[in-house]
């Protein structure tokens, strides 16, 4: 039976050498997909970040608690895929989860904070995706998912984080909730 891309992606990731430091550190880039961090990065900037920051911190926030719903909720009970340790001799760092596969999670929530952070701070993109990529990295190396279910995630939660940032760039969070409205011309 040939084996497809996706499968030899997920070997050549997954059968990186494991030490107890690597896991760990593979387990806690993880943990910070799971929104969580994001959604505290967030919260911070809400609270310290002047008025592009109240609305990047919204947006921080809120794009990867929306990414993880509907993935979470709505695509995996549709998709179903089993995860690569099912049926499967795979070395699992951590707790084995007990949900769907397609799509990741921890991917989906990264990269909408990803692109919601960096749609108001572009000098932060390379460190932010960087963080987002490690996300979905260490979910193929952890044993926990597929290449294509962290890409597909990726995507997912990319979409999502722009069209929050881009409604939450368009409003004015001080005063109201009203659109920004052009300067006026001076005469």
């Amino acid at each position: 039976m040939p084996t497809t891309i996706d499968r030899r992606l997920f070997v050549l990731l997954h059968e990186l050498p494991h030490s107890p430091v690597s896991d760990r550190y593979g387990s806690m880039v993880s943990d910070v997909g799971e929104g969580l961090g994001w959604v505290v990065a967030g919260i911070g900037l809400v609270w310290l970040g002047g008025t592009r920051g109240r609305r990047a911190g919204i947006a921080a926030a809120l794009a990867p608690l929306t990414a993880t719903y509907l993935v979470q909720r709505l695509m995996k009970p549709v998709f179903r895929r089993r995860r690569p340790f099912v049926d499967r001799e795979v070395l699992v760092v951590g707790i084995k989860p007990a949900d769907a596969s397609f799509p990741s999670g921890h991917s989906a929530a990264s990269f909408a904070a990803a692109t919601a952070l960096s749609v108001f701070y572009p000098s932060a993109a390379p460190l932010t995706f960087s963080l987002a990529t490690g996300v979905g990295l260490s979910r193929v190396y952890l044993g926990h998912h597929f290449p294509s279910d962290v890409a597909v995630g990726a995507g997912i939660g990319a979409a999502i984080g722009g069209v929050i940032a881009w409604g939450l760039k368009s409003l004015r969070l001080e005063a109201g909730l009203g659109p920004i409205s052009p300067p006026s011309q001076a005469k």
